[in-house]
């Protein structure tokens, strides 16, 4: 009878390793990833982690095995794995977030809203600006190869960051705040052009039914409103690669800082 043995670091440093990606999987925003079966990110976690594992060994599980304090040892690293792989994830998901935000802005003040439809990147109900806008954000994070740009962070980070080698500081959430901050940007660039058309069109409706009274035009802006507000989206949308190159160049700087430093 053949017996199986694994040597305990092993195990240790592939559980590290695990931890590290399964977080990024969980907020990394590669499309149809988080819509996906739970399943499909457990296969995709392992994936990673068997392919990244010869360069991720180190003496961190020989370390935990030999100490006095194991588990607390491993549950620092564990801790500092998963919050690598959350940073690196958060910080490629923001980039993809404003277009998201600029929708939901625009969905009710255009009259979106009315219509919903089941958002592919997120399987919940949601206006069909949400969906252009997230189909648009998922087409242009393939086109610009921020896909290939998250991988290659990945394998960087694991020979910078060796295995339970990594330990936030207040930076790293001083720089996620500050990506936050970008991406509201981003939005605001993305819907004021819309928001302000939308504001001319209540503004005059507003002022032609004060000066008529009996034409009743107040009836007609949700159809006015509904073909400014398209009219300008598309219009606008030649500026959504250039708002998404803004917001992938900050992201791209939060990743590296985190990597490199």
């Amino acid at each position: 009878m053949i017996e199986l043995q694994l040597p305990a670091a092993l195990l240790v440093n592939y559980a590290l390793l695990l931890a590290r990606m399964a977080a990024f999987v969980v907020f990394v925003p590669m499309p149809s990833v988080r819509a996906s079966l739970s399943t499909t990110k457990i296969v995709l976690a392992l994936a990673l982690t068997v392919l990244t594992a010869p360069l991720a060994m180190s003496d961190i599980g020989r370390e935990v095995v030999s100490s006095s304090v194991v588990p607390w040892i491993l549950l620092r690293a564990t801790i500092a794995e998963a919050a690598l792989g959350i940073a690196l994830g958060v910080a490629l998901r923001l980039t993809l977030e404003s277009f998201g935000l600029a929708a939901q802005a625009l969905g009710f003040q255009a009259g979106y809203s009315y219509v919903n439809m089941v958002d592919p990147t997120s399987q919940v109900d949601a206006s069909i600006l949400n969906v252009i806008f997230a189909l648009l954000a998922n087409l242009l994070f393939l086109a610009t190869d921020l896909h290939l740009f998250a991988l290659e962070a990945l394998v960087d980070g694991l020979r910078i960051h060796p295995l339970g080698g990594f330990s936030t500081t207040p930076a790293d959430a001083a720089a996620i705040i500050m990506l936050g901050g970008y991406m509201m940007e981003a939005a605001v660039r993305l819907a004021l052009p819309v928001m302000a058309v939308l504001l001319l069109v209540d503004l005059t409706l507003g002022l032609l039914n004060q000066v008529h009274s009996r034409m009743q035009l107040i009836t007609l802006s949700f159809t006015l409103k509904l073909v400014a507000g398209t009219a300008v989206i598309v219009l606008m949308l030649p500026t959504a690669p250039k708002v998404f190159d803004f917001m992938a160049e900050h992201g791209a700087e939060v990743v590296i800082g985190l990597l490199r430093r």
